[in-house]
């Protein structure tokens, strides 16, 4: 038996490993006793199982039947990229580059294909994988997941990505976890910061319309209606202010916009809330008093995302924060300004094109600010040809069909696609429709590097690829060289280390000789409150790098781009109060994107040793919805609403508020077990409803019931 240390390869989470080996499996898999960051999950426990799965992909597949029959035959590479190439060029020949479109998911955000993939020129021209020969459609799950918590609401506030935030559990009083499950994050780093804080004396406040896994833990539990917590944080900041409890130097001094601000939300009142959001009066008061008194940091992420408002509910959620003093102080929300690494890149080549990427027009502020489509429009494009028909599609370790709503839109513009490759370890739905399918490896079979907070460290392979398997980023070398690019991607791990540290050498040396490369450290004392001591701008003014040099409660970009300038909710679009005779008739609220510890979104659902943790999709429901139902635990049921119906089974829990249902997600592919291949949740979505600013759809608050399946 051999052991070593290694970097774990199951998914992007990079968590430093000592591993056993036995006859070239892993038969033990522990946290590293000397590296940080290091944790241990359900997925890495059985990570061989995964590795050696006999559902691998081993050699590259040609489609013999129809679309959708998933009928295949083997073909070697060159068989394989000669077949994508000759097609590709056909359809930029015959309709443009404009045609094709690429998308990249969770499965290739390994750091040596993001730096290829994830691309902009200098002057912000979108790039991405086919921008060498013209074609801006480069796609990725930032579509649908990340952006308007990470991109729109801190930009549009504060003028910096919420890359730049941190919260600063060591040094807290007060966490607040709002909206997220750190127990389920891969991995769980924050998790387990937040039980030493919670150890050491620290308060800890959950606000979610679900009883997560960390409410456990908390201090207080604050049960919220869903698509409510907007109404929530306004109410708050009324409060607070007729209280003369807010900060009022940066009230009156570092924002932008207070007095259309405060005019606003002057009738928020406390009953009002109650009513709405339902949380009780003495909690609502109880906490306004917590987050004033205490310092207090925040950990939120993607869950406040999915709803009509979900850029503008984040925003307050900032400006709560900041009129708090909670921002940038000591056990508060730190501001942390992150080094541009991604200039150290050799970019493959963005040629310029007058041709506007297709979203472009729906979600202008999306197309300046991610640069990239919103792929949400993808179905469109295809079936309706608007605003030109997209005809050829790249998908790079991402299942479509079981993450994107209103899926089976999505399954019949797969179907009418001319032409289709699909990049993956395991078959999906998607590649049912596929007219190529080829097989990559998983991080464990891939040379490349990872990037921590104060180092870069080299990867090193410790198995073989699987059959014919390659690294994502030589497969797109592969496409890229059949369409005449093929010199701007890296064919090995000597080119891809020279490509990725191309500008920074002195890091090429290091990871060379030694296989690390350190951050110098800083050797100069935290500075809080950067914003009052020009440490935020580049001209070294007071303030934030927004337009106005403010905290923009009133954001000028949003105005510019047409949006609402200020943080307002709005109600559903579907619920209660806007649709209340659907509301009769689905009288439940339907929250997808519950998370379980085994999966990594619709990922490793036929993995027999994970499967033992849920072997069947859940819908959690209160224990008075299902008694009204005839519903008992166990039970095979049928969620449904005007848009579909999916199988699942019940489990009864207090962990849901009555009216709720809170349901699995990841299911829907035949190539999983029986009970999840029925189990997709997105044939209950709508693609049409959505977040305006961003075009994210809204996978909570939407209207259902439940029936037990007869």
């Amino acid at each position: 038996m051999t052991k070593m240390n290694c970097i774990c390869g199951i998914c992007p989470g990079d968590c430093q490993v000592e591993i056993e080996l036995e006859n070239g499996h892993i038969k033990n898999i522990l946290p590293s006793k000397s590296k940080n960051p290091s944790a241990i999950c359900l997925r890495a426990i059985y990570s061989d199982e995964i590795i050696n799965s006999e559902d691998r992909i081993k050699t590259p597949l040609i489609r013999i039947g129809d679309k959708g029959e998933g009928k295949f035959r083997p073909a070697s590479w060159c068989e394989a990229i000669d077949y994508i190439g000759e097609n590709f060029k056909r359809i930029i020949n015959e309709n443009g580059p404009q045609a094709l479109m690429s998308h990249v998911g969770r499965g290739g955000f390994e750091y040596s294909t993001d730096d290829f993939v994830h691309i902009k020129s200098p002057g912000k021209i979108p790039g991405g994988f086919f921008s060498p020969i013209g074609c801006l459609n480069n796609s990725s799950v930032s579509s649908l997941c990340y952006v308007s918590y990470g991109v729109f609401a801190p930009i549009t506030t504060m003028g910096f990505p919420a890359s730049w935030l941190e919260p600063d559990i060591e040094n807290s009083k007060l966490i607040v976890i709002w909206g997220t499950n750190p127990k389920t994050d891969s991995p769980p780093f924050k998790y387990n910061r937040i039980l030493k804080a919670k150890r050491r004396g620290c308060k800890i406040v959950v606000i979610d319309h679900y009883k997560c896994d960390i409410a456990k833990i908390a201090d207080l539990y604050i049960p919220i209606k869903s698509g409510t917590d907007g109404y929530f944080i306004l109410s708050l900041i009324n409060y607070l202010y007729n209280n003369n409890l807010l900060d009022k130097d940066f009230l009156d001094n570092y924002t932008y916009g207070k007095e259309d601000f405060l005019n606003y939300t002057k009738d928020f009142s406390i009953s009002l809330c109650e009513k709405i959001t339902k949380v009780d009066s003495n909690i609502f008061i109880k906490f306004a008093k917590l987050i004033s008194n205490e310092t207090a940091c925040l950990l939120t992420y993607t869950g406040l995302e999915y709803s009509n408002s979900g850029v503008q509910t984040i925003r307050s959620l900032y400006t709560l924060w900041a009129l708090t003093n909670n921002l940038d102080v000591k056990g508060g929300l730190l501001i942390k300004p992150k080094n541009n690494l991604y200039n150290r890149v050799k970019t493959p080549y963005i040629k310029d094109t007058n041709v506007r990427m297709i979203g472009e027009n729906e979600f202008p502020l999306f197309a300046k600010l991610v640069c990239q489509p919103q792929f949400t429009m993808f179905p469109k494009a295809v079936l309706e040809k608007e605003p030109y028909e997209i005809k050829g599609l790249l998908n790079v370790g991402s299942a479509i069909t079981n993450n994107y709503p209103n899926s089976k839109l999505f399954e019949e513009a797969l179907k009418h696609l001319d032409f289709f490759v699909n990049v993956d370890r395991f078959l999906t739905k998607d590649s049912l429709y596929a007219d190529v399918v080829l097989p990559a490896t998983t991080y464990f079979e891939d040379e490349s590097f990872v990037i921590y907070p104060d180092r870069i460290e080299k990867r090193e392979r410790i198995f073989k690829p699987i059959g014919e398997s390659k690294a994502n980023i030589y497969i797109l070398q592969l496409i890229a060289e059949s369409l005449g690019f093929g010199s701007e991607y890296p064919k090995n791990e000597k080119e891809l280390f020279e490509y990725s540290f191309y500008n920074t050498p002195e890091i090429l040396d290091s990871l060379k000789k030694y296989g690390v490369y350190y951050f110098p450290k800083i050797t100069k004392k935290f500075q809080y409150k950067k914003y009052k001591k020009g440490l935020l701008t580049s001209d070294g003014k007071t303030g934030f790098p927004t337009p106005t040099g403010k905290f923009e409660i009133y954001s000028t970009l949003l105005k510019s781009y047409g949006y609402e300038p200020l943080p307002k909710f709005i109600f559903s679009k579907e619920g209660e109060i806007n649709t209340p005779e659907l509301f009769q008739k689905y009288p439940l609220i339907l929250n997808t994107g519950a998370r379980i510890k085994s999966t990594f979104r619709s990922q490793h659902l036929n993995i027999t040793g994970l499967l033992k943790s849920q072997p069947k999709p859940e819908v959690l429901i209160n224990p008075d919805d299902a008694k009204d139902r005839g519903i008992l635990n166990g039970d095979c049921v049928e969620v449904f609403n005007k848009r579909g119906c999916v199988e699942m089974y019940a489990k009864v829990t207090n962990k849901v508020e009555k009216g709720d249902l809170e349901v699995n997600v990841g299911g829907g592919s035949p190539f999983q077990n029986k009970e999840w291949s029925k189990a997709n949740v997105n044939y209950l979505t709508d693609n049409k409803n959505i977040d305006e600013i961003s075009g994210f759809p809204c996978f909570k608050n939407l209207l259902c019931d439940i029936r037990k399946k007869i």
